[in-house]
């Protein structure tokens, strides 16, 4: 009996506490909660404390579960919400009011556990029946055509922020996302998985691709936006990844093949091909494919549309001429920067997509198909060499136009074209090519008097210096530096020359330096007229008392006729008016003085010629017959030598008549630009030099290894090599077969792939 009235105090008790209607005073309630310690006391023996909690709970739960239905049936929004933060904070302080209550014995963890009771019997019915209303309303803005409705915002961020009311105290993190990830963020992504779903599933078809882009693309950055306001920050990320891989990577492949035909025409869906690969997880695998096509449409479109030879210089399809180089270079920059700005636009600057760039462009610049021709003069080394000649050359057209473009920052001017011309060059493999034609056109600019400026040429020789390494530009700095001595020297030798001498100007340069970049092979026998003798003898008059101490020894001088030429004063019989006074200045080469002096200088043959068959100018003068019949070809085009059709002599023209005083036939300027011959020379050079530099580096690592695998010591090479050129398997092969055959290196027995060196 006493147990019965136990419980029916303790109900009583409780009531007081929870239920609002039955709220006893406060003398009422300190008398209840007096006579139910007293009574806990007393029944202790008889009555087990956990037995008190456990039934404590159990009444507390059913009390919740009524309060739980009754507010489920209020209108989800405003109203439910002002009832579930009224109810919380009525039961928070009733919860410490019956903690009180039953005392220390059985009220120890009490409000603890109650807590726990609110939140699984009404937090988890009310947020999950909330959160799932919410969901609904969501996907019915979706249907309605994807416009949000502001009040749903409204109520959605009252409801969820957190889960839980703005003034309540802090949930617990494991029943906050439990319901959240069970009743909302789930339901949420398969709502938005439907709808996307529901809006594609026409497109999925051959022929329909681009739509389906187009639409997926649009559908997923509405999804993106709205979880952005509907769903924690971290579940957006699992919004995109699951909208990602069932939409994006299900169709990679019919993705990519559309991608390829939007290059083509550089279509503006294309960076949307990209921003919905980027969504995939581990885009990689999903990106690597478009970085491949793109790669390769690079390389393609440059071998394809690259215009011809006759395209870039109609007016002169000779493959001699530089006049086609600087259209080509300038076509390759726009293409670079064109194909840079497509990257920017449709790849926003992805380093996978500039490198594919970069890997496609250096493809095609060092494909053998490149300009649609084998010829060597039209190689990209040799290309750009030529470019940055003339941008160095005073008067070329390039040079000429900058100047006048840029009247007061030409230099500037020249530089800002030289550095695009270097975006290029690094994608150049054979850079020791481009150096040696860069030398050979520098030595020709420095020979003829045609240099812009030295301050320029010391200027894209440092920015060349990176790219093929400070071996390969030292002696190009050499170069310059001797043509700046020689013209000190020869600053030192005009005080010193006799009144009577010619006015004449010498360079003085070093052969080791020069060697290969100047033909000297038609000039060292040929005999020049002895005004021009005479002044050569008095400078080297000059020249031995410097640096020559003992007869015998010292520095010798070795004329290159080939690079000289002359301004001379011709008069002609029949001339008339002023032009008879003071006749015509004539440039001409060192070989055309000497043809001209036989007709017009009685001390060359005794008495000047009246005329000459070719043979006999060839063995006056010394100079080889197929010389001799160029320069003579120049000089009758002038109209100076005429041919006497009767037994095919020469002689001068003496009823010559122009309308320009001065007329230059020198061909110096022929002289600027490599020849096919010299072309495929300096081709030959380089291959030996490539040679020579493989043989070093695999005698290098083999000093330093003594014993190494054939894949390990060709990696090292190549690796070595490669910023200067690419190193070829057959080249390398014959190396180590010649290092072999003289007993430099050996085979191991046993495994003929490890070579072991020979001390």
């Amino acid at each position: 009996m006493a147990d019965i009235l136990f419980w029916s105090d303790l109900r009583q008790c409780l009531d007081s506490v929870l239920v609002e209607q039955q709220m006893m005073s406060i003398c009422d309630y300190m008398k209840t909660s007096i006579a139910v310690n007293t009574y806990l006391k007393e029944a202790k023996a008889k009555t087990a404390v956990e037995e008190v909690q456990l039934w404590v709970v159990a009444y507390v739960n059913g009390h919740l579960a009524v309060i739980a239905r009754r507010m489920l049936k209020l209108e989800h929004g405003p109203p439910l919400i002002a009832a579930y933060v009224a109810q919380w904070q009525y039961f928070a302080q009733a919860s410490q009011a019956m903690s009180g209550c039953l005392g220390q014995t059985v009220g120890i963890g009490m409000r603890e556990a109650m807590v726990q009771a609110w939140y699984t019997t009404v937090f988890r019915r009310i947020a999950a029946s909330m959160a799932a209303a919410m969901v609904a309303l969501v996907d019915g803005a979706r249907k309605d055509g994807g416009v949000d409705d502001p009040q749903l915002l409204s109520n959605l961020s009252c409801v969820l922020a957190d889960l839980r009311p703005t003034h309540a105290p802090e949930l617990p993190r494991g029943e906050l996302l439990g319901v959240y990830f069970a009743w909302y963020l789930e339901p949420y992504v398969w709502a938005a998985v439907r709808h996307v779903d529901s809006c594609t599933s026409h497109l999925r078809t051959p022929g329909s691709t681009r739509e389906y882009i187009r639409l997926v693309t649009r559908l997923i950055d509405d999804e993106e936006r709205r979880a952005v306001a509907y769903l924690r920050p971290e579940s957006v990320e699992s919004l995109r990844c699951v909208l990602a891989q069932r939409f994006v990577a299900g169709s990679l492949a019919a993705i990519h093949a559309e991608a390829e035909l939007m290059l083509a025409t550089d279509d503006e869906d294309l960076r949307s091909v990209f921003c919905l690969l980027r969504r995939v997880p581990a885009d990689r695998v999903a990106m690597q494919p478009l970085c491949d096509v793109f790669r390769a449409y690079v390389t393609q479109h440059t071998l394809a549309a690259m215009p011809s030879l006759a395209e870039l210089n109609p007016n002169d399809a000779s493959v001699s001429s530089l006049a086609f180089a600087r259209n080509a270079v300038d076509w390759l920059i726009a293409e670079l920067n064109h194909l840079r700005a497509m990257t920017t636009r449709c790849f926003d600057d992805d380093p996978r997509f500039s490198n594919s760039l970069v890997a496609g462009l250096r493809e095609a610049l060092n494909s053998k198909d490149f300009m649609g021709s084998g010829h060597p003069q039209l190689e990209a080394p040799r290309l750009l060499a030529g470019y940055f000649g003339l941008l160095l050359q005073t008067d070329s057209a390039l040079a000429l136009e900058l100047a006048a473009a840029h009247p007061t920052g030409f230099e500037n001017a020249v530089e800002s074209r030289a550095r695009e011309a270097l975006q290029l060059c690094e994608l150049v493999n054979g850079k020791d090519k481009l150096t040696y034609h860069y030398r050979s056109l520098l030595a020709r600019r420095l020979v003829t008097d045609s240099s812009s400026s030295v301050d320029l040429e010391r200027t894209v020789v440092a920015m060349l210096t990176p790219l093929t390494g400070i071996d390969s530009t030292n002696r190009i700095n050499d170069m310059i530096e001797d043509m700046n001595l020689s013209h000190t020297l020869f600053a030192d030798y005009r005080p010193s020359v006799s009144s009577g001498s010619l006015d004449v100007s010498v360079k003085v340069l070093r052969e080791n330096l020069w060697y290969g970049n100047l033909s000297s092979e038609l000039s060292r026998t040929m005999i020049v007229p002895r005004q021009v003798s005479a002044a050569c003898e008095e400078f080297i008059e000059m020249y031995k008392s410097r640096y020559n101490s003992a007869p015998g020894k010292g520095r010798k001088l070795q004329w290159l006729w080939a690079y000289s030429k002359a301004t001379i004063q011709l008069y002609f019989p029949h001339s008339v008016g002023r032009v008879a006074q003071t006749g015509y200045t004539i440039v001409v080469n060192t070989y055309q003085l000497a043809i001209l002096a036989l007709f017009t200088d009685a001390s060359c043959l005794g008495s000047a010629a009246q005329q000459l068959t070719p043979a006999e100018i060839s063995l006056h003068i010394k100079l080889r017959p197929a010389a001799v019949k160029s320069e003579l070809a120049v000089l009758a085009r002038a109209g100076i030598l005429v041919s006497n059709k009767s037994n095919d002599a020469i002689m001068m023209n003496s009823s010559f008549n122009s309308r320009r005083l001065r007329i230059d036939i020198s061909g110096i300027k022929r002289m600027r630009q490599e020849t096919v011959a010299e072309t495929t020379k300096i081709d030959s050079y380089v291959d030996s030099e490539r040679y020579l530099q493989i043989q070093s580096a695999v005698m290098t690592e083999m000093k330093r290894r003594l014993s190494i695998h054939h894949t390990k010591l060709l990696n090292f090479v190549t690796t070595r090599l490669e910023r200067v050129f690419p190193v070829e398997r057959p080249v390398f092969k014959r190396v180590i077969g010649v290092l072999i055959t003289d007993r430099y290196i050996r085979q191991k027995e046993g495994d003929f792939n490890i070579y072991e060196y020979i001390a």
